[in-house]
């Protein structure tokens, strides 16, 4: 059976239609409109970050500002309302379509910006730490004017007065800089002084401080704790308002003449501190502590001491009483003179007074003598005591045995009576021993003292015997130069003599040589 051939299938290509053809162009064009949308214009801002935008493309400044503003590349608010007057359009539209910087900034999150018309900047928040204070650094707007150090104004240029305090700050990088300080700590016990760099001129000249607001050192003062503050408008000094100590002993120790021209040498110390209330005052006046020590303290003190000195002669001052009464005095006149200048003296303790040694023997002596009279004194006192208590000891038992019996009244009485002569004889003896003594020491006393002043009276006169000769004698020549010329030849010439006057030695041999000495007889006959 022969088979049936099959005739071959004819395929027929069909053309697409343009709808199909549309759709796949379209859905080519949105792929890739979704990769540059997704890919190119995306930005994504992490967390603790800020987006900020910088106009491409667009407008310049009108010519009608260049000059003004010929130098901003921020548009930050006064700029923008300026633009905005001049060109007849709104802020919003001065924003977006003119060049520059602009002064907003975006937060976290997904933004889509054409990188052709925007450069987009993404930049870390600005942290500042708890021991750190931030000041911002405006970088756009008008010079400050002299003599201002920080803006005060939206529009000024240059450091910024408000501060930023520890924490996270989202700042504009492009339109600021950021410069940190290191915060100040008071530690307690001391206070800030405040130096406002920037301010209002003072009404009042030529005073240490100044009324608050103006520029200069302000009288209030910060309190302890951790300070906050920026350095391009405020100082701050730390005082020491605590209590100090200087002791003066050694090379420290104040002399001064007394009024009979010897050295008198006191060591003590001296307590003081600023006071509050014109602490300010104090340090620009005067400075730190070892200013005010060397300027204040000290000076005066050393001015007091000769004051006071040079009204007592040296005896006085071994005394117990007029040391007292020189510390006193010391005291009092330091604390015055001290709290005028705005210094307190909280004490001033003289602990030793040191008299010159050529009188301190004497001096000792004398204190030895008066503590013996003193001694004998006491000694008759309590030989009277004893007296008048013996007495009434036996008054008491006279008393008694009356009361006892009456029958042996008479003999008690003599018994008691003999008793009684007996005690005040012994009482008048030991008050007659006493008073001999007392009269013996006072005698002796008088007669060291006399020996003493015996002593140091023929001291003087030795001396004085010894120089005046010499003053007659440098007077009698002139002056002193050709007395001890005279003195020296006077020393010198007996030695000079004997050297002339001895025919033995190298000395001598020299002019021996000479006598020797015998003429050449020459041919001829001439000598």
């Amino acid at each position: 059976m022969a088979s049936e051939r099959v005739p071959p299938r004819r395929v027929t290509l069909r053309r697409p239609s343009l709808a199909r053809l549309a759709v796949g162009v379209g859905l080519v064009l949105f792929v890739v409109v979704l990769f540059v949308v997704w890919f190119v214009v995306r930005v994504e801002v992490e967390a603790n970050h800020i987006l900020v935008l910088v106009n491409k493309t667009g407008k310049a400044i009108p010519a009608e500002l260049a000059d003004e503003f010929s130098d901003q590349v921020v548009l930050y608010p006064e700029l923008v309302k300026a633009i905005a007057a001049r060109a007849g359009e709104s802020e919003e539209r001065v924003r977006t379509r003119y060049k520059g910087i602009r002064y907003e900034w975006l937060g976290e999150g997904r933004y889509f910006y054409n990188p052709y018309s925007y450069r987009r900047e993404v930049m870390p928040a600005t942290q500042i730490s708890d021991n750190e204070v931030g000041v911002l650094i405006r970088k756009f707007g008008k010079p400050l004017p002299f003599p201002k150090t920080v803006a005060t104004e939206l529009d000024e240029r240059g450091p910024v007065a408000e501060i930023l305090s520890p924490g996270r700050h989202n700042i504009n990088l492009l339109a600021y800089d950021v410069q940190k300080f290191p915060a100040i700590k008071i530690p307690e016990g001391h206070r800030g002084v405040v130096t406002l760099l920037s301010g209002a001129d003072p009404q009042r000249k030529n005073t240490y401080t100044v009324e608050p607001g103006e520029k200069g050192v302000q009288r209030k003062l910060r309190r302890p704790g951790l300070e906050y503050y920026n350095p391009y408008l405020e100082r701050i000094e730390i005082i020491d308002l605590r209590s100090h100590k200087y002791d003066m002993v050694g090379n420290d120790a104040i002399q001064f003449p007394s009024n009979d021209s010897f050295t008198i040498t006191i060591e003590g110390t001296i307590e003081w501190a600023i006071m509050e209330d014109r602490a300010a005052e104090v340090l620009v006046a005067y400075g730190d502590e070892d200013d005010i020590l060397n300027k204040v303290i000290l000076p005066n003190a050393r001015s007091i001491s000769r004051i006071e000195g040079s009204k007592l002669p040296a005896r006085e001052f071994i005394s117990g009483t007029t040391r007292l009464a020189f510390q006193t005095h010391f005291y009092e006149q330091l604390r015055d003179e001290c709290h005028k200048q705005g210094i307190q003296i909280l004490a001033a303790v003289v602990r030793d007074i040191q008299p010159p040694a050529e009188i301190a023997a004497l001096i000792s002596q004398r204190e030895q003598a008066d503590q013996e009279i003193e001694r004998s004194t006491n000694e008759m006192e309590e030989a009277r005591s004893q007296a008048r208590l013996v007495e009434q000891q036996e008054l008491q038992e006279r008393n008694r045995q009356l009361g006892d019996t009456r029958r042996e009244v008479v003999s008690v009485v003599k018994q008691a009576e003999q008793r009684k002569v007996v005690a005040v004889t012994d009482a008048n003896r030991a008050f007659e021993v006493a008073r001999l003594h007392l009269e013996a020491a006072t005698k002796e006393a008088a007669a060291m003292l006399s020996r003493g002043s015996a002593e140091a009276h023929v001291v003087l006169l030795e001396f004085t015997a010894k120089a005046e000769p010499l003053k007659q004698a440098v007077s009698a020549f002139g002056d002193g130069e050709t007395y001890a010329q005279l003195f020296f030849l006077e020393k010198i010439a007996p030695s000079i003599r004997s050297i002339l006057s001895n025919t033995e030695g190298p000395f001598a041999d020299i002019f021996r040589q000479f006598q020797d000495f015998r003429p050449v007889q020459k041919e001829g006959g001439d000598q």
